[in-house]
């Protein structure tokens, strides 16, 4: 594999890796199980790869490969049961929803994340505590030395702090 090559299939890699979440969870939608699941992502990583030449990177990937993995899908269901196929409609509302779904939490995750580093280190730290290493309001509180009402009220005001903040974050994204 020359580098050009190799290169195309990091690029092809990195883009299909990042559409895993929205394509499991279409594909599950569709066929109903986790087995044929996986056999279908499996066709759709495939499938993509050889047609990746058609792609035109000016184009969001997850529309171009949901419409692969939607093809897929429905083929995998007639094999086993012609008769339970959604409507084509449907199959294409719910693609485009995923692709819709996925933008917006890459969005609000990207938001989140930014939010999360302008807390306070105090607000942080214990936020941190709370989700990164699963404790307990009493377990931070006993960690922290505070009492656990404090606690609970630092996190209450990280919450609002990154509810506010993730707010404005996608309101001016909107804008």
């Amino acid at each position: 594999m020359d580098q050009a090559e190799s290169l195309k299939h990091e690029e092809y890699m990195r883009r299909y890796m990042g559409a895993q979440t929205p394509l499991r969870a279409y594909v599950l939608s569709v066929v109903r199980d986790f087995h044929l699941m996986e056999d279908v992502l499996q066709e759709v990583a495939v499938a993509a790869w050889r047609l990746y030449d058609s792609y035109d990177p000016a184009r969001p990937f997850l529309p171009w490969v949901l419409g692969i993995a939607r093809n897929k899908s429905v083929d995998a269901v007639r094999a086993r049961k012609p008769a339970v196929l959604l409507p084509p409609d449907l199959l294409l509302t719910l693609s485009e929803e995923a692709a819709s779904c996925s933008e917006e939490l890459t969005e609000r995750r990207s938001a989140l994340s930014t939010c999360i580093q302008k807390l306070p280190p105090t607000l942080r730290g214990v936020l941190l505590l709370r989700l990164d290493e699963n404790l307990g309001v009493d377990a931070i509180a006993s960690r922290q030395g505070r009492s656990p009402n404090a606690i609970r009220k630092l996190l209450a005001r990280a919450r609002a702090f990154l509810a506010e903040c993730t707010g404005r974050s996608l309101t001016l994204g909107a804008g």
